[in-house]
């Protein structure tokens, strides 16, 4: 659609239109987070009003124009919710997220900074402003390690985001996840077909709930494929408390855990914590001569057990390579249509299981 002299609607036509500067329109345009939303979307209505259709090949070239005065690395926040300070970089089974994350960012020309928001004297609305002073545009969200589900208020039209993990409830962001159901289903599976028949599964009540219940459903369909004598039902237990030593063990896992195994006898247990192997040698039972283990969550943690491999390291990357997206094409604030980004894992021989099992 062109104007009644056939001429192209130009940035100018706009500008006229909209009482603003020709560089408010390419702004505007471009979703650029300096100009205000609803001049933003004033602009937009007025551009399609006229009939104004982008030049694909002059913003090609303009973008090119704008890449090459780059001399510094471009900043994204990764921004950790932790009460404990330094979990993303000190723990095996979370530092594969932080350094997929910053390895992907720095091959594409980004530097990953670090913000805490339990710092002293930070707060979410300090920590908006400091991003924006610092010209940051793009945002990881890190999930919380003890915290079932998270708001976090930012002034989010402002920033591209994305976050992984299932803890955030609001905003809605795009995510990127282990394949959840896959992952246990083909656990399970693989189990079955060198010859465990009693597979008991440990599911960490947090996880179990932020994954909207997948694991256990998993579970669910797995059972229904089996005669009842190999249905081991599984146990829920407390992931809040697991972090330290042998209090932590009898609150959370020693009220239920003997009686379950004794009760239900499996053969191969199933779960996502590096100490089963010590919570089964406190009832008793040598892995993998008397019960065999399977962890769900392999990577820089425990990495010579039997388990699946999940990716970690690939999802930090593909959150950073999703976020370095949004803002190169200027899309900043929540989504309306959040997208799922989900990562299969690997299963993974190890020391923990006998292959075949000896019948």
């Amino acid at each position: 659609m062109k104007e009644k002299s056939g001429k192209p609607v130009s940035l100018g036509d706009i500008a006229k239109a909209a009482n603003v500067s020709r560089m408010t329109v390419s702004m505007a345009l471009r979703n650029h987070p300096a100009i205000r939303l609803e001049v933003r979307r004033k602009i937009a209505k007025i551009a399609n009003e006229l009939g104004y259709i982008p030049d694909a090949r002059m913003a090609h070239r303009m973008e090119k124009v704008r890449e090459s005065k780059k001399r510094e690395y471009v900043p994204i926040a990764w921004i950790d919710q932790n009460e404990e300070e330094g979990l993303w970089r000190s723990r095996p089974c979370l530092s594969p997220y932080l350094n997929g994350a910053k390895e992907q960012c720095e091959q594409l020309g980004y530097q990953l900074q670090e913000f805490r928001l339990k710092d002293v004297g930070m707060s979410t609305r300090r920590l908006s402003q400091i991003l924006f002073n610092r010209g940051i545009q793009g945002i990881i969200v890190a999930p919380p390690n003890s915290v079932f589900m998270t708001s976090l208020d930012l002034n989010w039209d402002r920033y591209a985001a994305v976050t992984f993990g299932k803890s955030l409830a609001t905003p809605r962001l795009h995510c990127v996840v282990q394949d959840i159901y896959y992952n246990m289903m083909l656990s399970l599976r693989l189990l079955h077909r060198v010859g465990y028949r009693r597979i008991g599964v440990l599911l960490q009540a947090q996880a179990n709930r932020r994954s909207r219940h997948l694991q256990q459903a998993a579970v669910g369909y797995f059972h229904s494929t089996l005669p009842k004598e190999e249905i081991v039902p599984p146990l829920e237990h407390d992931y809040e408390h697991i972090i330290g030593g042998e209090h932590d063990y009898t609150r959370v896992v020693g009220e239920k855990f003997p009686d379950w195994l004794k009760k239900y006898r499996p053969d191969v247990i199933v779960g996502e914590d590096s100490r089963l192997i010590e919570w089964l040698g406190k009832e008793g039972y040598r892995v993998p001569e008397d019960i065999g283990v399977v962890h769900l969550s392999l990577d820089d943690d425990c990495l010579d057990w039997a388990g699946i491999f999940s990716k970690k390291h690939k999802i930090g990357a593909a959150a950073a390579n999703t976020v370095i997206s949004l803002v190169q094409n200027h899309q900043f604030g929540p989504p309306e249509d959040p997208m799922e980004i989900t990562i299969q894992g690997l299963s993974q021989s190890g020391k923990t299981l006998l292959v075949p099992k000896p019948q």
